[in-house]
């Protein structure tokens, strides 16, 4: 894609690279990582067992996509920046049997109590939690205070009472 403006090339790159399905770039977090606004768009992937992201503040119409490439163990956490919160679908699958749970959190829940749905927690072998390498999640900023979450994580044995998104 050609741009005739000065200095537009980069941007051209990048509206390229998102035509074609690239992720803008990639960021491997293998120690405790607070994002900034520019790494929204880049595909972070965990590799280390028990780490703490914080995401930016919310802004609507942010993206930011996990990876896990390892097993999630406990001190894994997604965190939302302060006054932001976390709602939507988690669901959990068992890895060894044929069973799964859900968590669902409505926006109107999660906005009227920020502070109650500020985590996004991660356990392999927490049948509350959930999160083995290859695990997937999706946030999506809808405004300047919520994130929805799409995820489906896997568990050691069968998943009951799910808790991902909870207070921090």
């Amino acid at each position: 894609m050609a741009n005739p403006l000065y200095g537009q090339e980069k941007a051209d790159n990048r509206l390229d690279k998102i035509q074609k399905g690239k992720a803008i770039g990639v960021i491997e977090v293998n120690d405790d990582y607070t994002m900034s606004s520019d790494d929204v768009g880049k595909l972070m992937v965990i590799g280390t067992a028990a780490k703490t992201i914080t995401l930016p503040s919310a802004e609507a119409g942010m993206v930011v996509d996990v990876l896990l490439k390892v097993e999630a163990d406990a001190g894994s956490t997604i965190i939302a920046a302060s006054g932001d919160c976390f709602f939507g679908n988690v669901k959990v699958v068992s890895s060894t049997d044929n069973k799964c749970a859900s968590q669902a959190v409505t926006y109107a829940t999660a906005t009227g109590t920020v502070a109650s749905y500020d985590n996004f927690d991660l356990d392999h072998d927490a049948t509350t939690l959930g999160g083995h390498q290859g695990d997937r999640i999706r946030f999506i900023a809808i405004d300047d205070t919520a994130w929805l979450c799409d995820a489906v994580l896997s568990v050691d044995g069968n998943p009951s009472s799910i808790a991902v998104i909870n207070a921090g």
